[in-house]
């Protein structure tokens, strides 16, 4: 079955999104949580992220994790060992962010963020710390202080003399506060400075995230699997082989439930994405996705990655599993979710193998 077509009057659904409730009610009080603060099963919309991602439950990054190496799930969740993003590890992440919020949520986002600017968008402004001090003692002004106040001391004379060139750094400081006054406050968790409520955004990061989505949108089949249905789906469920609560944010859920997942990544390129399916554990992300949905009642009859790469080229790829890949990745939820328990119980988390043994490389 194809997500190209419409949806079939005659077949029946789940009708999830007439069970789906606001994440919040009107008066901003959780809906995902009762009067002891505690998780309430259920499929839950506009879901923030960094809510979400608080929630004490199980999610298939976890698992992922605990499937590679229950040592690995105890360093990264169970352990108090921090590990900090690099700046490029993070840029990449925002990148890949806007650009899932482009694809999945256009609606509001320019009233959320706006493009920042950079050197290149203004080649003819001056911009070193050379360019500036040389026209200072050409325009017989002091080159003391730090480039900010060099900058606008040196803008100011511009100004005042009629001339055409500019200053970058002052244009920039007049396009970011075109927007609003700034203001310190946070997005998914980060600490953010804000012009009249809106986010300046990385000029690549903006560009890259833009690439995605017209990519993404201008392929056909692609563009396709992303109608009829809405994004962001949460889902809590509590597991009944282990007691766990686990949780599931779909990127995209049709409404004739078919699940589509957009991962934006270094290759498109099949036996490159295959590898990062192995890799990443991708098929574990499927099969618990699917199984969390069960427990809500609703059989996810496909489930799509639509690959979409932005660093080295623009393209668009969307792949499913196989059914044999289907059926091991479900056996590997399956084994997995007790394992986990029993770790969690007995506070013993083993590396690669479970017994304390030596190995015979060949």
């Amino acid at each position: 079955m194809s997500a190209l077509h419409q949806i079939e009057e005659d077949k029946v659904y789940s009708n999830w999104q007439e069970r789906a409730l606001p994440a919040y009610d009107d008066e901003g009080v959780e809906n995902f949580l009762d009067e002891d603060g505690e998780l309430i099963e259920g499929i839950y919309l506009d879901m923030p992220n960094d809510v979400y991602h608080a929630l004490p439950a199980l999610s298939s990054s976890k698992l992922k994790d605990f499937v590679k190496s229950p040592a690995l799930y105890y360093r990264n969740y169970v352990s108090d060992i921090e590990r900090k993003r690099t700046t490029a590890m993070k840029n990449t992440f925002d990148a890949g962010t806007h650009g899932h919020t482009l694809v999945l949520e256009p609606q509001g986002y320019y009233k959320r963020f706006f493009r920042d600017l950079m050197p290149s968008d203004m080649p003819e402004a001056l911009n070193t710390t050379k360019e500036i001090d040389e026209k200072l003692v050409e325009l017989k002004l002091k080159k003391t202080g730090l480039k900010s106040e060099k900058a606008q001391r040196l803008a100011e004379k511009l100004e005042e003399i009629g001339s055409d060139i500019k200053v970058f750094d002052v244009e920039r400081q007049k396009h970011l506060e075109s927007h609003g006054q700034p203001a310190n406050d946070k997005w998914e968790g980060e600490d953010v400075v804000t012009y009249g409520g809106m986010i300046p955004v990385d000029p690549m990061v903006w560009d890259d995230a833009h690439r995605v989505k017209n990519t993404t949108r201008n392929h056909r089949e692609a563009d396709n699997y992303f109608q009829l249905g809405l994004p962001e789906v949460a889902i809590i469920a509590r597991c009944p082989m282990t007691g766990l609560m686990l949780k599931v944010k779909f990127d995209w859920l049709r409404f004739d439930d078919i699940a589509v997942d957009l991962k934006t990544t270094l290759s498109t390129k099949p036996e490159k994405f295959i590898r990062q399916i192995n890799d990443l554990h991708y098929d574990v992300q499927q099969a618990f996705y699917m199984y969390v949905a069960r427990l809500s009642d609703i059989t996810i009859s496909e489930f799509v990655f639509v690959a979409t790469e932005y660093v080295n080229m623009d393209a668009c790829q969307p792949y499913r599993l196989s059914e044999k890949r289907e059926k091991i990745a479900h056996s590997k939820v399956q084994k997995a979710l007790p394992e986990l328990k029993e770790c969690i119980d007995s506070n013993k988390w083993h590396g690669w193998l479970k017994e304390d043994c030596t190995l015979i490389i060949e």
